[in-house]
């Protein structure tokens, strides 16, 4: 049995379709989160928005807070509770970014279990286009405003935005550089909708967010 590291986007629950695809048994949402912002880092929802859409999906979750300061100790304990759990490994959706991906695989491994990357290293424009025509629904949560316009805050990501991002020079398709982040709501992993509503824009400096929240 396995948990996906989760934080609710399209990477992360497109990794959960491909393992399920391999046959791999995956029983657990694996998320944590900051409690300097009570919210999901870089995302912007909070926490709640990740036990709902485990729920849909019809798996459990293991969610734990971190702190920034502490965080290497914070997230060993909260792999210790994957282990508690029975489970065997953690499958991460990361794509480009070779320190992230060495980060987690180095700590994931160190407390004896197994670290899959199941998209690692693909084209990211694939990896966009297989998450749409796969049958998937999201919607983008936040935007670095240094990469995209806040048109993007809250568009689907659909057929016509995977054609909008491709065009955008110095764009990565997926966001691998922050660009933008989403909430997946439907798609052929989930028993049900994720219902959520929207309750305005949060600003800052630089980014911009979705106040998302369970229906």
């Amino acid at each position: 049995m396995y948990a996906v590291a989760s934080s609710g986007g399209k990477d992360s629950t497109l990794a959960l379709h491909r393992a399920l695809a391999q046959g791999l048994r995956v029983t657990h949402l694996f998320h944590v989160y900051g409690t300097e912002y009570g919210r999901v880092r870089f995302h912007g929802y909070r926490p709640e928005m990740l036990s709902a859409q485990a729920e849909a999906l019809g798996l459990e979750i293991i969610i734990e807070s971190t702190r920034a300061d502490q965080f290497d100790e914070d997230f060993a304990r909260a792999l210790e509770k994957v282990k508690e759990a029975g489970l065997r490994g953690v499958i991460f959706g990361n794509i480009l970014l070779e320190d992230v991906s060495q980060y987690y695989r180095e700590r994931v491994e160190a407390v004896g279990l197994q670290y899959l990357d199941v998209l690692w290293q693909q084209d990211t424009a694939a990896v966009l286009e297989e998450f749409v025509e796969e049958g998937f629904r999201a919607v983008v949560t936040s935007v670095w405003l240094k990469h995209l316009g806040r048109e993007y805050l809250g568009r689907s990501i659909d057929r016509q935005f995977v054609a909008d991002i491709t065009r955008l020079e110095g764009i990565d398709p997926c966001g691998e550089n922050g660009e933008y982040h989403s909430l997946v709501h439907d798609g052929p992993c989930f028993d049900k909708p994720l219902r959520f509503t929207t309750h305005g824009i949060h600003e800052e400096p630089e980014n911009l967010f979705l106040d998302i929240r369970p229906a």
